[in-house]
């Protein structure tokens, strides 16, 4: 049979939860490398598990020290950086489960990224201070420029390619940096319809294509195109192809992606345990999954 002909009469999205995975501990954070073969989760007690997707068998453990906060995974799926609650970055080897760096951080740490193309750097947004660009390989670091000192929590990440990053900040305004020597391209501000600015909380971009969503504080997602943005001018406010929300409920959002092939996005609602599905095409809602959070 023609497979491709009988997956275009399906949907690409799932219609109810595939199953479950037993942790010893409670899993705070979780990623999957880049093929969706491997899932990294991080818990309260420092533990680190892969686990395959397919089988749902742990293929490796690792404790640390402190809690797990936030993960990436390097292109070629051999390393790991995490960040945990002692605000210690660490660079793990994926086959033996040793530590290969650890950089100690003044503050928290929000978020941490490879780059998509050079895994020898990692974009860190470390609470109450400006986005820092950290190279592995000679333990160096630059700090990003901001638009504004006083901007305190500042949210930062690299384009599909890895060759811009945008960081948005608490005053609703996306700055573009280039990677190479963090220049300050185009910058562009989100506004909620009124001379009113909303937080920008996080950014995130699509595998493929050149679309960006972010999550802001008004509840609401929106989704841009990376090369409007490069063309808009200096404090532009280009209009988002998109505008996401739960119209009934107003939810707020606590963390938002995009699907694997770009053509949906997920959202999770920080109120209650269900994800929000949609078409990225047309913007409408295609699937709520609820789930029952477990309590031990």
């Amino acid at each position: 049979m023609n497979l491709e002909l009988l997956e275009s009469f399906g949907q690409n999205y799932p219609e109810e939860a595939d199953g479950t995975l037993d942790c010893i501990s409670m899993a705070l954070t979780c990623t999957f490398n880049r093929w969706g073969t491997l899932l990294a989760v991080g818990c309260n007690d420092g533990r680190i598990t892969l686990t395959q997707t397919l089988t749902h068998t742990h293929t490796h453990t690792r404790v640390l020290t402190e809690c797990l906060l936030w993960f990436s995974w390097s292109r070629d799926g051999h390393k790991l950086v995490s960040a945990s609650t002692d605000n210690i970055v660490s660079q793990w080897d994926v086959l033996t489960g040793d530590c290969d760096q650890r950089f100690r951080f003044p503050s928290p740490i929000l978020k941490l990224q490879y780059h998509p193309r050079d895994m020898d750097k990692v974009l860190v947004c470390p609470m109450k201070s400006a986005p820092v660009l950290l190279t592995l390989s000679d333990a160096k670091h630059v700090v990003l420029p901001v638009d504004d000192d006083s901007d305190l929590n500042v949210v930062a990440a690299f384009d599909r390619r890895g060759d811009y990053i945008y960081t948005g900040n608490a005053k609703g305004k996306i700055l573009v940096l280039n990677t190479n020597n963090e220049d300050q391209e185009p910058a562009t501000r989100v506004t909620t319809g009124t001379s009113n600015t909303t937080a920008i909380k996080s950014i995130e971009f699509a595998r493929k294509g050149s679309c960006f969503l972010i999550n802001t504080a008004d509840r609401i997602i929106r989704v841009y195109d990376g090369r409007e943005i490069l063309t808009c001018g200096r404090d532009g406010e280009p209009e988002p192809m998109q505008k996401l929300q739960d119209l009934v409920n107003r939810t707020p959002w606590k963390r938002c992606c995009f699907s694997g092939d770009g053509e949906y996005i997920v959202a999770g609602s920080a109120r209650q345990h269900a994800l929000y599905i949609w078409e990225k095409s047309i913007g409408n809602l295609v699937k709520i999954l609820h789930g029952e959070a477990r309590r031990d």
